[in-house]
This record gives C-alpha cells, sequence and structure tokens, in this order.
C-alpha cells in the first residue's frame, strides 16, 4: 500500500525518481533526486518539495523546483539564512499529475549570492516540530542549462539566470537566446529605438534612440539573425524629453539616455529591437527597420549630422559613431577614382624640361583663370620654366571650360594642359591628379583665386627648395583684397569651447608692414592656397591626403606628414599674393552642416597629429635659427 502511495506521487514527473523511505516514513533521501514529504507520510494531503536543478555561477546560486505546498523555502550557509529573491512560475505539469485545481504558483526558481567555496542547504519550515527534514545541502551544476527539461524548470525565471552571466559572454547569449519572452511590461527598463541607417557598402550601421535602466536588468540590441549587440561604446547624450518623462522613475539613470551607437553587421531592411531581461524574462522595448544609408559621403554626413548632438559635444562623437561610418565610404570614393578615365588637353607647345609644374583645381567658377593668365603670361621665368596644369574638378564646368580654355590660350598665348577625371574629387584629389598628370621635380599648388602680384614669385619660391634641402614645404604671404594679411604662416589653436584645435592665422588683418616676420621663418604650416614643394617629397607621403570630408586641414595635414618626415615648413614673407578666398574658416556664423564638417575634420586631424599639433616648439622662428 506504501510502495503504491509513494509511485503515485513521484511517477511520471520529469527529473523525478523514486528514493526509498524508511519505514517511520520520514523523508531522508536526497530533494535533488526524489520528492519531500513535508509531513506525515501517511497523510495524503502533506505537501511534497523536489528540486529539479541547482546552478552556481560565481558567487550566484539558482534553485529551482516544485511544491505542492506553501511553504517558506530559503537558501543558508552554515546555518544563516541567504537573502532570497524568489520567482513564482506555472507548473501544468505538476498539477496534472497531482490533479491540482490549478498550476500557478507550484514552481519556484531562488536566487541568492554567496561565497564559492561554502556549502549551501536548501532550507524550509516544517508542520510538526519532530519532523526531520527542515533542511537539505545541495549539489550545484556550473554548466549553463541547455535541455528542454531544464529551461522548462526555470520558465520565466531565466532572466534571473542570465542577469547571473557576464553579458555578452558565450553562456549570457545561449541563455538569452533560450529565455522566454515575458508579456509584462518591464519594470527596470525603458527606452525606444527612433532611428537605424545602415550602408549596404561597408555594413556599419548608426542607431539613434534612448533608453534607461536600473541595476536590475541588463539592455542590449539584437538583430533578426539572433545576434545581440553591446551599448558599451555609444555616445551618450543628456535628453531632456527624456528626463522629464522617466526622470522621477529612474532618477540619475536617466541623465544620459540618448545614445547614437555605431553598429557592425547590419544591412539596410533589418530589423532591430532594443532588449532587456528582468527575473521574469525577456522583454522587447522598442523595434526599428533599419534604412540605406547614402554611400556618397557629403549625402552619408548630412544624415549623420542631423542626429541631434550640441555642436559643444559632437568632438566626443565623432570618433565613436560619426568617423567610423564615413570613412569607409570616403575611402571607397577613392578607390572608384582610380577606375574613372582621365581626359588631358594640351594647349600650346609646353616647356621641354619644366623646373615647376603649378597644379591649379577648378571648382565652382573659372572667370578667375584669365586673371591669373594675366599674371602668368607677364612674368619670363614663369614661360620658360613652369608647367601649368588646371585640374577641372567640377561636371558642371567641363562642358563650358574647353571652349573658354581654347579661347584663353589663343589670346594670351601661353601654353597649359587642363585636365578632367571624371569626377568631382576635392581639393586633395584635384591636387593629386594634377600632380599625377605633371613632369617637374617641383610642385607648386595654388587656387584659382590667387594671383601673384608681381613677377619673380614662382622663382623665389623654388629657390628656397634648391637651397634648403631640410624644408619640405614653403609659402608666401597671402593678403585680401584690400591689402591686408591673410596668411602668415599658420598655427595651431586650441577651441575648448568645441574640444579641437584649430588651424589658426597669426597675423591676420594687419597691414603687411606690421609683419612680425621679414625674411624666411620656420612655421608649424602654411595654407595650401600656395605652397610650394619636391615632387619626391610627396610621393614619399603618398599623395595629399584625401580621406577629409569636403575640406579643410588638408593643407596643415601636408605639412605635419613633412614635418613627421624630418622636415620643415616655412614662410617667406618677400614674396606676396593676393587671395581673394573666404578670409578662414569661421565655425559661428556659419550654417550648422558647414560647422559639424569643420569639426568632424578637426577631429581627424588632431587624432592623427595631436602629438606634433600640441608640441611646445611651435611658434614661427626664423629659418636661420631653425637650421
Amino acid at each position: 500500500m506504501l510502495n503504491t502511495m509513494l509511485n503515485t506521487l513521484t511517477g511520471g514527473l520529469p527529473n523525478v525518481a523514486i528514493g526509498p523511505f524508511g519505514i517511520d516514513a520520514k523523508p531522508l533521501h536526497d530533494v535533488q533526486n526524489s520528492p519531500v514529504l513535508l509531513g506525515p507520510a501517511d497523510d495524503p494531503g502533506s505537501a511534497k518539495l523536489k528540486i529539479d536543478a541547482a546552478y552556481r555561477f560565481d558567487k550566484t546560486v539558482i534553485v529551482a523546483g516544485w511544491c505542492t505546498g506553501k511553504r517558506e523555502l530559503g537558501l543558508s550557509v552554515d546555518g544563516l539564512a541567504l537573502e532570497v529573491q524568489r520567482v513564482e512560475l506555472a507548473r501544468p505539469d505538476v498539477a496534472a499529475h497531482f490533479l491540482a485545481v490549478s498550476s500557478e504558483g507550484l514552481g519556484f526558481v531562488l536566487v541568492a549570492t554567496a561565497p564559492p567555496a561554502d556549502e549551501v542547504s536548501l532550507t524550509w519550515e516544517s508542520i510538526e516540530d519532530d519532523f526531520d527534514g527542515q533542511s537539505r545541502t545541495l549539489r550545484f551544476s556550473t554548466e549553463a542549462p541547455s535541455s528542454s527539461n531544464q529551461l522548462h524548470v526555470l520558465g520565466p525565471a531565466m532572466g534571473l539566470l542570465a542577469l547571473a552571466y557576464e553579458p555578452h559572454s558565450l553562456a549570457w547569449s545561449k541563455v538569452i537566446a533560450k529565455a522566454p519572452a515575458s508579456g509584462d511590461a518591464c519594470r527596470n527598463a525603458r527606452g525606444f529605438l527612433e532611428a537605424c541607417s545602415a550602408s549596404e557598402l561597408s555594413r556599419e550601421a548608426v542607431v539613434v534612440g534612448w533608453v534607461v535602466h536600473t541595476g536590475g536588468a541588463v539592455v542590449w540590441l539584437e538583430d533578426e539573425r539572433g545576434r545581440t549587440h553591446s551599448l558599451e561604446g555609444a555616445f551618450r547624450r543628456f535628453r531632456q524629453d527624456v528626463h522629464a518623462a522617466v526622470g522621477n522613475e529612474f532618477g540619475h539613470a536617466s541623465r544620459d539616455a540618448g545614445f547614437v551607437l555605431r553598429l557592425r553587421g547590419l544591412r539596410p531592411g533589418a530589423t532591430l529591437k532594443l532588449k532587456a531581461v528582468s527575473e521574469t524574462g525577456v522583454h522587447v522595448l522598442s523595434t526599428v527597420s533599419c534604412l540605406p544609408l547614402p554611400v556618397e559621403p557629403v549625402a552619408a554626413a548630412r544624415f549623420l549630422f542631423s542626429i541631434g548632438t550640441p555642436t559643444p559635444d559632437l568632438y566626443r562623437r565623432v570618433p565613436l559613431v560619426d568617423e567610423p561610418l564615413l570613412g569607409p565610404l570616403i575611402q571607397h570614393r577613392q578607390t572608384i577614382w582610380d577606375e574613372l578615365p582621365v581626359t588631358r588637353r594640351q594647349l600650346g607647345s609646353a616647356v621641354a624640361q619644366p623646373k615647376v609644374s603649378v597644379v591649379v583645381p577648378l571648382y565652382g567658377r573659372t572667370d578667375f583663370v584669365e586673371h591669373q593668365l594675366i599674371e602668368f603670361s607677364k612674368d619670363p621665368w614663369f614661360r620658360a620654366h613652369a608647367e601649368l596644369i588646371y585640374v577641372v574638378d567640377d561636371p558642371s564646368l567641363i562642358e563650358s571650360f574647353p571652349a573658354q580654355a581654347e579661347s584663353l590660350h589663343r589670346l594670351y598665348q601661353l601654353p597649359f594642359l587642363w585636365v578632367w577625371g571624371s569626377a568631382n574629387r576635392g581639393f586633395s584629389g584635384a591636387n593629386n591628379l594634377g600632380a599625377a598628370q605633371s613632369r617637374a621635380p617641383l610642385l607648386v599648388f595654388l587656387n584659382s583665386d590667387a594671383f601673384p602680384q608681381k613677377p619673380g614669385w614662382l622663382q623665389a619660391l623654388t629657390q628656397v627648395l634648391d637651397r634648403r634641402l631640410d624644408i619640405g614645404a614653403v609659402g608666401p604671404r597671402l593678403v585680401f583684397a584690400d591689402g591686408s594679411i591673410q596668411h602668415a604662416g599658420m598655427q595651431f589653436m586650441r577651441r575648448e569651447e568645441l574640444g579641437i584645435w584649430a588651424n589658426h592665422h597669426a597675423n591676420m588683418g594687419l597691414d603687411p608692414a606690421l609683419d612680425p616676420h621679414s625674411e624666411l621663418t620656420i612655421v608649424p604650416a602654411v595654407t595650401g592656397a600656395c605652397l610650394a614643394m619636391r615632387r619626391a617629397d610627396l610621393e614619399k607621403l603618398g599623395g595629399w591626403d584625401a580621406g577629409y570630408l569636403i575640406g579643410d586641414f588638408e593643407d596643415s595635414d601636408l605639412c605635419l606628414q613633412l614635418r613627421a618626415a624630418g622636415l620643415k615648413i616655412a614662410y617667406l614673407p618677400t614674396v606676396q599674393l593676393t587671395h581673394l578666398e573666404r578670409q578662414s574658416f569661421k565655425l559661428l556664423g556659419q550654417d550648422d552642416f558647414r560647422n559639424r564638417v569643420v569639426i568632424y575634420n578637426a577631429v581627424r586631424h588632431q587624432q592623427r597629429w595631436e602629438q606634433l599639433i600640441s608640441a611646445a616648439d611651435t611658434p614661427a622662428q626664423p629659418a636661420q635659427a631653425a637650421r
């Protein structure tokens, strides 16, 4: 009769084995092998307790099982009770076996913290004072649950198991993949995904949103392939709207709720979810579909720079998000240039063995070409020794410029070459194209709106390079149309309010008579509006760096490359040109996109050269003293 009753109590249950009972019906067997009676054996109403699984992960212990009666279950070490978190769950299998009215609350999961070396016991209250069985020492597994049976007994409390692992570890990922979805609202996390855009080319994506959570939850992003992505490394910022909405609930945790995150391995059309895990399982906080990011770098930059970020904070975001996204697009654009056809047209008989090639990019307008030809044609040394190359760098000019060039050549009888690279390559790309088409050992890069004030300017610049092998680049004084100084060498100025080093034109706006330098002077950098250098040095550097967005900093980057190679940069105030270009790029008073382009380029520039930029020995000094 007793055996029949025991078989009835234990038969058919998952993870249940029939254990031996003594004649006095006291449950002396292992609670992890078979159920324990929590009352007299001859009482059919006695509650039954069974531990189905016990896991230990470092200091976290997790115990799962079922009990058919209401008991205060606990965990203890050396008789001292541990602080236990309990999750109740339904166990339909237990209810069906014992013909219980409801399965709710029959299952339980206990979670506590205990030193790894300590023995942990399961405890419960007894009905009778003399009833043996108030505690049992437990055996723990350190392997993550994997079978359907093991997962079943944990139920929604798989979330607690996930919280015991290091987020995004292999074990954590396995548990998360098998943890049940929770239909309850997550009490410990809130969040929303506002936008996601991915590049088909690089499979890099940007994700924009906000999230807040307490220590009782872990949040992550998950793509449609089930891959989890951490929010670590995201650019975080204060969101007043989020703080106002959830600040009372989450307190200080809502201060940096906003995030912009660069994500690898996504493509347009992918679905991304913001998820959280808590003690009741996995919650989906928000879902977004990934839109395509433009392949063209400027178009992609316009999207990225439209993502709300205060301008003073943008310098922190650029290395985390913008540069990793735009860099591959800019590099891809350069690989395309190499495959494009180049059109060449030589007008007149070129100098047989030029000493210097003058490279002039053309963008936006070509009316300044005539003004330059007027000055160049009046310079005997230029006519005898210079090769002039105009690089058409604007698709809108290529239809009209060939005829204009023919007319200007017939009028001024100055030979020149024009080239068209089938695309807008930007300032650096156009300079590199012009240099590749040139023949002379010396190169001068000149803006189309810069005009020499008298003959001999080109000869004077080239003589510096001939006589001073320690100088890698030299630039003249540039003045505005009103005669005031625009360029007398460049320095680097720290803009703390923006977090960047900016290129600074010292002595700008002064009368040239007040220029503190009257002879060749070593300076930190010179402008690319007029810069002379050796072809061999440019080839060693690999050309102008075309990795900047739109413009700015290419000239100082080139100067810093030369300095890193052990060469000096010089300013020659005895040569003066008029430059009609904007007086300098200024962050104030320009449109927001332009401001952000400047900050983007400045961050890239200082990441490459901050040690040289911030060096204490960069102020201008006489060239003789710097030998």
